[in-house]
Order: structure tokens, then C-alpha cells, then sequence
């Protein structure tokens, strides 16, 4: 992906370098602009090309991240819906599925302990506010007198 990358600056660089000789041609002289205007319309078109060739490398790329570089099964049968390869992939796609359910039922096990030990500290924080207030409502009779 980082070559991909690369080649879509370079490609912005070599568009402005090209739009700059737009630029200067229009100033040459009628007399030998032809064959430069020639060369840059030829230019235009390799770009174009390579343009067209860099986003099927990127699209392609994308696939392969997507798929995790599959490759079918290297069988007799030039089939890319190669029946064990469906297979492999499905039990793949089961076991991290698998893999993300334990997850979430590890997840929702420590929040249920998270929300019972706060639930405990919530009530012996009220107790203590609640002695707190009794102490106060005691001393303060006390202070007036």
C-alpha cells in the first residue's frame, strides 16, 4: 500500500510538472510549438494510462486486504468458488466470529462485576454519609449551646 501511495504523489507531481508545460508551450513561437504540443499530448495519454493502471493496483490491493491474500485451492479445477475453499474460508470466518463472541461475553462478564462492586461502594459511601449527617446533627445541638 506505502508503494501505491508513493506512485499517486509522484503521479501529482509529474500533473503539475505537465500543466506547467501547458503553461510555457502557449509562449513558444507558432513556427516550433507543433512538435511540442505533440510530445505533450503524448505525455497526456501515457499519464492517463498509468492513471488507469494505478487505480486497478489500488483496487486490487484493496481486494487483497480484504480477502487476506486468498488464493484458492490449488486443485485441478480453475473454479474460484471452489467448494473447499468456501469451506476454509467459512470456518475461518466461524472461528473469529467465535473468537469475537467470547470476547463480548468476557466483556459483559467484567462489566456485570464492575456494576455489582459499584453498586457495593455506592452503599457503603451512603452508610458513611449517613453516619456522617447523624454525627453532625448530634455535635451541632451541642455547639449552639
Amino acid at each position: 500500500m506505502l508503494f501505491i501511495a508513493c506512485m499517486e504523489v509522484a503521479y501529482k507531481l509529474i500533473v503539475l510538472q505537465v500543466s506547467q508545460l501547458e503553461v510555457e508551450i502557449q509562449g513558444i513561437p507558432h513556427s516550433i510549438k507543433a512538435p511540442y504540443a505533440g510530445r505533450l499530448k503524448q505525455v497526456k495519454a501515457d499519464l492517463t494510462r498509468y492513471k488507469k493502471l494505478s487505480k486497478e493496483s489500488h483496487s486490487q490491493a484493496a481486494r487483497i486486504d480484504l480477502l487476506g491474500g486468498y488464493k484458492p485451492a490449488a486443485s485441478g479445477s480453475d473454479d474460484p468458488y471452489d467448494e473447499q475453499s468456501d469451506r476454509t474460508r467459512l470456518l475461518v470466518g466461524t472461528e473469529t466470529l467465535n473468537g469475537g463472541s467470547r470476547r463480548i461475553l468476557e466483556s459483559t462478564s467484567i462489566a456485570l462485576e464492575t456494576e455489582s462492586q459499584g453498586t457495593d461502594i455506592l452503599r457503603t459511601l451512603r452508610g458513611q454519609r449517613e453516619q456522617i449527617e447523624n454525627s453532625r446533627n448530634m455535635v451541632q445541638p451541642q455547639l449552639h449551646s
